[in-house]
């Protein structure tokens, strides 16, 4: 046999080696295409935010005086601004100004009480010591707050009907009737109804309070005598009982 020429012999050495590194190659990309696959990061879960703390505060939405001769009725209008605690025993502490700014006379609200939420008119009968008043200045103290509720009222829309004096539209009387609404409230339940009454514009111009039983039921309607500066546009009853 005749030897193999040394170039064949030379190309025949190379194709050997690149299959050996062909094989190398693919065992090579076999072993990339087993490894595991990366972990996934959790998305974090937010914190949620926490309620903002209950104001246990009552706020004084406005003021103002009705006067008719010897007659002058304060009246303040309160907010309970808490959310799940009701105001108990809050007292209108009231001090009645002259047209001037002069001190006239002062007195205190019969103490209520308000649901959380609630809105409602106080108001007081200041006779002779208050004449003439024409802004009054009001603090308002609360007994104490309590989570335990009792019971409280809705109203409806209220009715006005003027009465001495007012129907010329100066100063005088009238009344304002409305029905209270309660879920749970005994007959014979002493019940106080204040209404406030405001002009056009919202400023007060008139209140009144009565003192009243409960009758039974889950309603009932209550008339308030009002002292008004003129005649009003809108007012509003509530009313309160023991809790």
């Amino acid at each position: 046999m005749m030897p193999m020429p040394a170039m064949e012999t030379e190309r025949l050495r190379r194709s050997g080696t690149g299959a050996v590194c062909a094989a190398l190659l693919l065992a090579a990309c076999g072993g990339a295409s087993s490894a595991p696959a990366p972990t996934k990061t959790p998305r974090p879960t937010p914190t949620p935010t926490p309620a903002p703390p209950e104001m246990k505060t009552v706020s004084v939405l406005q003021t103002g005086v009705g006067t008719w001769q010897l007659l002058a009725i304060p009246v303040a209008v309160l907010h309970n601004d808490a959310r799940s605690h009701g105001a108990e025993e809050v007292v209108v502490h009231f001090a009645t100004r002259s047209a001037g700014g002069a001190a006239l006379g002062s007195l205190d609200s019969q103490a209520v009480n308000l649901a959380p939420g609630e809105t409602m008119p106080v108001a007081a009968d200041c006779t002779d010591g208050c004449n003439g008043a024409a802004a009054v200045n009001v603090v308002v103290t609360v007994g104490l707050w309590t989570a335990v509720i009792g019971p409280s009222f809705t109203s409806a829309t209220a009715t006005y009907v003027c009465g001495t004096g007012a129907c010329g539209g100066g100063h005088g009387e009238g009344s304002v009737t409305a029905t209270l609404t309660t879920p749970r409230l005994p007959s014979g339940a002493p019940l106080v109804a204040a209404a406030a009454c405001a002009d056009a514009a919202g400023a007060i111009v008139g209140a009144g309070v009565t003192e009243t039983a409960w009758q039974g039921g889950t309603s009932q309607p209550v008339r308030v005598p009002v002292i008004v500066n003129s005649p009003p546009a809108a007012c509003s009853v509530g009313g309160s009982t023991g809790w």
